[in-house]
């Protein structure tokens, strides 16, 4: 007895040649409902035969040979005399039976063309490439207008082209995907799509055009970590450009075990970073010189704005700075390695055995780059010259010390506090630092009632990039408010983002927008 069945017929015999397992069945309802007026018919005109394909069983391929007939409508003032049969399990024209077209739609979603093709082939239900990007291609059933709205753009080319996806808030599943992330486009889906009544953006000001223009009669609501997001952006320039007493600057670096020490590989690859990045410098400088705006020289040399206005307003060539080490596996392994070390021990098989057998779970070359670092002849040197140093080369980044700022001060380390002690001996920083705190306060607990006072508060701190800041939360009006008071945010639509750069990477650029556009609403 096959594990097999079919809803509505009687399996008469069942043939195997090769691969193929073929079987032939016939309908056994005695009546049927004509399609046009729904009037049951139990008189037969004729008889044909179809041929669907179906899943497969054991590794066999399932041809079905069904014998299926043709009603008689009896309603004379149907426009139809006669009727097929409708089939639950295969629609009209079919040439697969439904439970199987479910399968090859999966299928052609994650992977379609060769991919898929190869893998049907070995599931035993062979379909070619072409019909799985058909299948990809077809229209996927519409989605409901939602009524709370998430709104985001996603990259085809990273500072180049850009698109727009849409997410239900409520559902959690994408409603459509549009080309382009322009504020035309967006109003024109919302016109199209009426009945949104909250609309969850970030601070652009296509979607914020969009949205005025498309519904002007929704709630719109801008996302609560991008508003963090563009705060330690704010922050980050203040402490960029602050001075601070050379004490406090002296003062303000971390703690750190000796780096391990680089391999060739990575030492040539930072040479040649740093080179590639010089001569970039030097372009734009030149540039400059020749009287170039920003922008020109941005869209001449395919960079952005911010990497030029950086260059143009550096005195010399901005070096990257480094970046404090952070926690490793092996630090709490150290000293018991330096004993193995101090006792004799060289070999690195035997030291990463060691330390494996006491927890270790790092790999093999945190234990080879840790030997390499013992076995410089200038390590002490080496050590003496970072101690004389350190000040000027671990010093924490602005990038780095804007993130003090929005943390909540109990969940800092000691090494954090005790930066963010000495910074707050800074007059304007220790003012930034408690309008960026106040704010944070008030995004967390969703209270907007002292946002207001908050906004005034920055416009007379005198720190010209709150300033700014404040001033363009102004411009917000209720979107910021909202922010503040209701919950929604565009944390599922980053989510479904990260999903469409999976499915966009998986085609490899084979495939275009509709294809795209298909496989994300289909994916959900």
């Amino acid at each position: 007895m096959l594990p097999f069945s079919l809803s509505g017929f009687a399996i008469q015999h069942i043939t195997h040649i090769r691969e193929i397992l073929t079987i032939t069945a016939c309908a056994t309802s005695p009546t049927a409902a004509c399609p046009s007026c729904q009037h049951v018919s139990s008189h037969i005109h004729s008889y044909y035969t179809r041929s669907p394909q179906d899943l497969p069983v054991s590794g066999h391929i399932v041809q079905l040979v069904l014998r299926v007939r043709r009603f008689r409508c009896l309603n004379h003032t149907c426009q139809r005399q006669t009727f097929a049969e409708r089939l639950p399990s295969l629609p009209v024209s079919a040439r697969q039976t439904t439970r199987l077209a479910t399968l090859l739609d999966g299928i052609a979603v994650v992977l379609s063309g060769q991919a898929g093709s190869r893998l049907t082939e070995q599931l035993a239900m062979p379909v070619s490439a072409d019909t799985l990007l058909r299948r990809a291609k077809k229209k996927a059933p519409p989605s409901p207008t939602p009524r709370i709205l998430g709104v985001d753009d996603f990259a085809f080319r990273r500072g180049r082209t850009y698109g727009t996806i849409l997410i239900n808030l409520e559902s959690h599943q994408p409603v459509d995907v549009l080309e382009d992330r322009s504020a035309e486009t967006f109003a024109d889906w919302l016109r199209k799509h009426p009945g949104v009544e909250i609309i969850s953006r970030d601070r652009s000001k296509d979607y914020l055009r969009g949205a005025t223009e498309g519904a002007p009669q929704a709630q719109q609501v801008i996302d609560r970590w991008h508003l963090l997001k563009n705060l330690r952006e704010a922050v980050e320039r203040f402490l960029s450009h602050t001075q601070m007493p050379e004490e406090v600057r002296a003062e303000i670096s971390l703690t750190i075990a000796p780096r391990q020490k680089r391999t060739s590989g990575e030492r040539a690859r930072s040479e040649g970073s740093r080179n590639r990045r010089l001569a970039l410098y030097n372009q734009v400088v030149e540039l400059s010189k020749q009287g170039g705006t920003i922008q020109g020289i941005a869209r001449q040399l395919q960079i952005s704005r911010q990497t030029v206005r950086k260059f143009v307003q550096a005195s010399t060539f901005p070096e990257f700075q480094r970046v404090p080490r952070t926690k490793s596996a092996i630090d709490p392994y150290r000293p018991y390695l330096q004993e193995r070390w101090e006792a004799g021990c060289r070999t690195i098989d035997q030291l990463w055995k060691d330390v494996q057998e006491r927890g270790f779970t790092g790999s093999w070359m945190m234990v080879y780059r840790w030997v390499q670092l013992q076995q410089d002849e200038r390590a002490e040197a080496a050590d003496q010259t970072q101690q004389n140093t350190q000040t000027r080369t671990n010093k924490l980044a602005p990038r780095h010390l804007a993130w003090l700022f929005l943390h909540n001060p109990e969940h800092l380390e000691k090494q954090e506090r005790e930066a963010l002690a000495l910074l707050r001996k800074v007059p304007s920083i220790e003012t930034a630092y408690g309008l960026v705190q106040q704010f944070v306060v008030m995004l967390t607990v969703h209270n907007a009632k002292p946002l207001d006072t908050w906004l005034w508060d920055c416009q007379l701190s005198g720190i010209s990039d709150l300033v700014t800041f404040a001033q363009g939360l102004e411009k917000e009006g209720s979107a910021l408010h909202a922010a503040f008071t209701l919950p929604y945010s565009n944390g599922p639509v980053e989510g479904k983002i990260n999903k469409l750069k999976y499915i966009k990477r998986s085609m490899y650029g084979r495939g275009g927008f509709p294809l795209l556009r298909q496989k994300v609403l289909k994916a959900g």
